[in-house]
């Protein structure tokens, strides 16, 4: 199949659902930063919205465009869609503008001239040219004049509110267009969270954030009734994430990661392996050791590749841990002196060795201690040789690359 987009393509459609999801975790910063007691939704009374025990604050509509094509003209689609859902609601509930404050965020642009644009929020410096008795009346003359056959339902239900009732709900309408795309957004969101992340970290920041958010967006839609969330449990992870990006402190983002399985195949030639299975490690425990090599090696990747460690702090990292295993590996030397190489005994005693590793070994990396960090981190030595679990293990490991 080519790539090409078709009428059929799902990707406009998708790329929308992620954008209300996003969309709604950055509105909640300005939120947050007033410290309004409110919860979120997505997709409950709206697209995205905010409320106050169960009532609605702040109703949105989000209209995500991946090529940015929309124009909101008098007779936009999404002007008029929008529109079509404030008004019905309007007239079965009057008070609801005057009670609830109505956006319809788009990426698409306001082009001069049009009713939307004298109903741009104030704050964008541009409140002067707010005129929602206008903007009611250029709407509602586009709406008898269109013949478009699509959006017939639409005028008609703004059309059957009384005029003053038109300009009212208008007043509680604010319309807010070239807004960032999907993807542009994570660059808003790390700017709304420069306050809570260290120099340099607003994208780990955003990514922690966006890692808790997802899980619950999918838990709140997937519940018998869509549920929301409440901004305290937003601001509490945020305070979660501001302790664990503190300068000192390091944050194991990978903790949870499985390796890919073409790296899971490749590990198998691996010079770690090759040592677990000298003294019998098999089944799961295999995959465990893939686990924790992938989830220390990618990490600390990172943590070199961003500058967030240095070189020495990991050089002596890696010290303690070899010198923490040199004593017991010696000690194992001593007891089976008189055993030969290929004694079962010694396989026996190398998996004592190893089972330290993994159940006790754990030593902190500044102010992180990892179990996958460490147990890890002994796989990598354990690929360089630079320890073992089987006494023989360098003359057994270079026996087999001679092979």
């Amino acid at each position: 199949m080519s790539g090409q987009i078709n009428d059929f393509n799902a990707a406009p459609a998708a790329a929308g659902y992620l954008y209300q999801a996003r969309l709604a975790l950055l509105l909640c910063i300005p939120h947050l930063n007033a410290g309004t007691e409110l919860e979120v939704a997505i997709e409950k009374l709206d697209d995205v919205s905010f409320e106050r025990n169960g009532e609605p604050k702040e109703l949105l509509q989000a209209k995500h465009h991946i090529k940015r094509v929309a124009n909101l003209s008098d007779t936009s689609a999404d002007i008029w869609k929008t529109l079509r859902i404030w008004s019905e609601q309007a007239l079965a509930d009057p008070s609801l503008p005057s009670r609830a404050k109505m956006v319809l965020v788009t990426t698409g642009r306001i082009p001069d001239g049009a009713a939307a644009s004298l109903l741009r929020p104030p704050t964008e410096g541009r409140g002067k040219s707010r005129d929602p008795k206008t903007a009611a009346e250029l709407l509602s003359a586009a709406a008898l004049r269109s013949d478009n056959k699509e959006l017939k339902p639409a005028f008609a239900a703004f059309l059957a509110l009384p005029e003053r009732m038109r300009a009212s709900l208008l007043s509680a309408v604010e319309i807010v267009d070239n807004q960032p795309l999907l993807g542009e957004l994570e660059a808003e969101l790390e700017h709304g969270l420069r306050l809570v992340a260290p120099p340099g970290k607003a994208k780990l920041a955003r990514e922690m954030l966006e890692g808790w958010w997802w899980p619950r967006i999918c838990a709140a839609l997937s519940a018998k009734t869509v549920q929301s969330i409440p901004l305290g449990q937003i601001e509490a992870k945020l305070d979660d994430i501001r302790d664990a990006l503190k300068r000192d402190a390091l944050f194991a983002e990978f903790e949870h990661a499985e390796p890919p399985a073409r790296a899971s195949e490749e590990y198998d030639s691996f010079i770690f392996i090759r040592q677990l299975q000298i003294i019998g490690i098999g089944g799961n425990r295999i995959g465990y050791a893939k686990r924790d090599f992938y989830r220390a090696f990618v990490q600390r990747s990172k943590w070199t590749r961003e500058h967030t460690v240095l070189d020495d702090e990991l050089e002596k990292f890696e010290r303690i841990l070899v010198e923490e295993w040199e004593p017991r590996y010696a000690a194992m030397c001593d007891t089976t002196a008189e055993a030969a190489g290929d004694s079962p005994e010694l396989a026996s005693v190398g998996r004592e060795i190893y089972d330290w590793v993994e159940m006790e070994a754990r030593f902190p990396l500044r102010t992180l201690t990892s179990k996958s960090l460490n147990v890890g981190s002994y796989h990598m030595l354990a690929n360089t040789l630079r320890v073992g679990w089987h006494r023989e293990y360098k003359h057994l490991c270079h026996e087999e690359e001679e092979a």
